[in-house]
């Protein structure tokens, strides 16, 4: 299809006024233009030519003739074309740019859409793949809705209010949670509908979760708990002389990627084990999972990782040790600073029994807690901590840990769980509890697809670029 003389005509006006406007100004105009001025000029003259460019470039792609035969891709039948010219008006990157393109009904098959659209991996609605990519990098990176808003206005001369940043973030999140249910049901049902890595040597395996504010209260709080879990493989680095944990190195991280929903722990624990079959944790030479004590992540590590090797959190063992110091001879004591310093090497060497009979001492000589008691009464805390350190006993095997090289932290989950917390949590921000609507959930997928090291944040958005099928109504129910 070649362009009218209307067409080149615009096309040609709208090039001569960029160039006699930069180019051809006055002497007088020139010397008040500094070069900051110049370069806004040109972006606004270079966007419209684009604007211009990609219009006309849609009007003679050979799928806009409405003349010719369009196939149904589900019975391979021929299309009835209802408008050989429908309007669409699309924002793209450079603006909004208005084409017309035929729109048709497979009567049998009970499907409509515009051929050219699918073909070019147009979306249905909405704006361009890689607009909808900027405005979404921006939700992800910026700290509100409202500064991403500034920030595509300033860098990509995108022009949208902090509500239309939010829906479009939002609107992509929940195909993410979407897909991330598809592949869970799937993997349920002992289908694979997803692409796995080659299996490392070591994979790691960790969860924590955080807090986030939301506009419905629960049980009389309005902070709902987020889970964040990440997997990685890693290089063990074997020093099984490490005098303290401050020298020890051990396995560093390699490509970390991550999941963060707002869903129950139980469904998160299946969220976490696709996403750890995805990085070819079935085949991986080691298998470990790090996390603190909490009874949710030991119920989920049971369930899904039961043939991982489970590392008690270094960090969160050393602070319930330092907590029974506190509890049995008072904070800031010397008889607290030694007993904490002697348990802690205890704890180090792998001298799990003298831990707990050196707790069990104290807590005989404190007395057993009276039900009821507060939670930071001393004999509460050590009561409670020496079920603690007997129950995560086959965490604790440190001495072991460092001759293989393995991590001892769950730094890497912790640190994702202030990551995601840097985007979401604030005592200004409120979202959406999960089963309330669109929010914080769908904010978190879009998050930790931004967040993962393997490049799937690139993937994801040229997929979603590729032509694509419109399904059936009854298969999109």
């Amino acid at each position: 299809m070649a362009f009218s003389n209307a067409e080149l005509l615009v096309w040609r006006e709208v090039s001569e006024t960029a160039y006699r406007r930069l180019v051809m100004a006055s002497e007088e105009v020139m010397l008040k233009q500094n070069l900051s001025q110049l370069e806004e000029m040109v972006t606004e003259e270079a966007n419209k030519l684009a604007r211009v460019l990609l219009k006309l470039r849609l009007q003679v792609d050979p799928r806009a003739n409405a003349n010719q035969a369009f196939i149904c891709p589900h019975c391979q039948g021929k299309l009835r074309i209802q408008e050989g010219g429908q309007v669409r008006i699309l924002p793209s990157v450079f603006g909004d740019v208005e084409y017309r393109r035929p729109y048709g009904t497979c009567d049998r098959c009970h499907v409509s859409f515009a051929p050219m659209d699918c073909e070019l991996g147009i979306p249905p609605s909405g704006g361009s793949v890689k607009r909808t990519k900027q405005v979404c990098h921006a939700a992800v990176t910026a700290r509100s809705f409202e500064s991403a808003a500034d920030i595509l206005r300033e860098h990509d001369n995108i022009e949208l209010s902090t509500k239309q940043v939010r829906i479009v973030a939002e609107n992509e999140g929940e195909k993410l949670v979407a897909q991330s249910k598809r592949e869970v049901e799937a993997f349920k049902q002992g289908k694979r509908t997803f692409t796995q890595t080659a299996a490392p040597d070591l994979v790691v395996v960790t969860a924590d979760g955080g807090r986030v504010q939301t506009r419905q209260a629960e049980n009389g709080s309005i902070w709902k708990e987020d889970k964040v879990g990440g997997v990685y493989d890693a290089s063990p680095r074997k020093d099984p002389s490490a005098v303290v944990a401050e020298e020890y190195e051990g396995a560093k991280a390699k490509i970390k990627t991550y999941v963060a929903s707002m869903v129950a722990w139980e469904e998160f624990g299946w969220m976490l084990c696709v996403e750890a079959m995805r990085r070819g944790y079935p085949h991986a030479k080691d298998k470990l999972f790090i996390s603190d004590g909490a009874e949710a992540l030991k119920s989920l590590r049971q369930m899904h990782f039961n043939d991982a090797v489970f590392i008690l959190d270094w960090y969160h063992a050393a602070e319930h040790l330092s907590d029974c110091a506190k509890a049995a001879f008072g904070m800031g004591s010397d008889e607290c600073q030694r007993w904490y310093e002697r348990m802690k090497r205890n704890l180090w060497e792998g001298k799990v029994d003298r831990i707990l009979h050196a707790i069990k001492k104290e807590s005989l000589r404190l007395g057993k807690p009276a039900s009821g008691e507060w939670d930071n009464k001393p004999q509460v805390v050590l009561h409670r901590n020496l079920g603690y350190f007997a129950n995560n006993r086959e965490g604790l095997n440190y001495p072991r840990f460092r001759a293989e090289g393995w991590p001892i932290g769950s730094g890497i989950a912790e640190g994702a769980v202030k990551q995601f917390g840097i985007r979401l949590k604030g005592s200004e921000k409120f979202w959406n509890g999960f089963g309330f609507g669109r929010g914080a959930n769908e904010m978190l997928a879009l998050c930790a697809l931004h967040l993962s090291e393997d490049h799937r944040w690139e993937t994801y958005w040229n997929r979603r670029a590729q032509p694509y099928i419109r399904q059936r109504k009854r298969e999109a129910a």
